[in-house]
């Protein structure tokens, strides 16, 4: 009998563990992040939850089966439901997974940002990052910046320069015009110049430092005209004349000096 037993909780054990590991991966295929570089902190801390349900419910036969399932379907929903309000709201995105940090603007640091984020850039980090990438200096650089994942994105010489999305889903992003500085207003001037200024049939809209791309809702793109060029990050934007900034700004919006 206690033979019998003893099988069966290890059956039990076997069981659960399979449920555990079934339920996990499931859940990493719905959202797609089934690397840990593609987790959020949300995720991270998701899993941590779920292991620590599943390795304190193995050896623990004063939980059923059902409740255990019922625990595990739980924090899924809870994590599922946190990561879907990350992404429609910008201030709990912004709090929970944080924004990028632009660190070169223009080929000049962002003095700034070392200052505000003093915790979490390191120059010797920074280097040693850059060396990885087979980057030995900073002259050459012309933007970078520090991801929410911790990685770092650069751009060389005179390759093409980050953008920046000013519409989604029909619907201006705020967040992203606010740390550009763009004005509502010369966003959807320059988005009438591209051909497009109804914003329910723009699936996604954004700035390429020297023209608006358009990929309207029926999967057509459209490119607008060569415009004065404007920095996508607020912290070092690229100084404009006169002339240039009259004619980013027609009506005299960002045109004082």
């Amino acid at each position: 009998m206690n033979g019998a037993a003893g099988m069966m909780f290890f059956v039990w054990v076997v069981i659960k563990v399979l449920v555990g590991v079934i339920m996990v991966i499931a859940y990493l295929n719905i959202t797609g992040r089934s690397q840990v570089s593609q987790m959020t902190p949300i995720d991270l801390f998701g899993n941590f939850i779920m292991g620590g349900v599943v390795g304190g419910i193995l050896y623990n036969d004063k939980v059923d089966f059902f409740r255990y399932v019922m625990l595990l379907f739980v924090c899924i929903v809870v994590m599922a439901s946190l990561n879907y309000l990350t992404r429609r709201w910008a201030l709990l995105r912004k709090a929970s997974i944080g924004r990028p940090i632009p660190i070169i603007e223009n080929g000049r640091f962002v003095v700034q940002a070392f200052e505000d984020h003093r915790s979490r850039l390191d120059i010797h980090d920074l280097a040693s990052n850059l060396r990885m990438q087979g980057i030995f200096g900073f002259d050459r650089i012309q933007f970078a910046q520090i991801e929410p994942t911790g990685n770092i994105s650069v751009i060389q010489g005179d390759k093409m320069h980050p953008t920046r999305f000013v519409v989604f889903r029909g619907k201006l992003l705020n967040a992203e015009l606010e740390a550009g500085e763009f004005e509502e207003e010369w966003v959807r001037h320059e988005l009438t110049l591209a051909g497009e200024g109804d914003l329910e049939q723009i699936f996604l809209a954004e700035w390429c430092y020297e023209r608006m791309v358009i990929i309207r809702q029926d999967g057509q793109i459209i490119r607008g005209p060569l415009r004065p060029t404007r920095s996508v990050n607020a912290q070092n934007p690229l100084p404009l004349s006169r002339v240039e900034r009259m004619a980013a700004h027609p009506w005299g919006i960002g045109a004082s000096s």
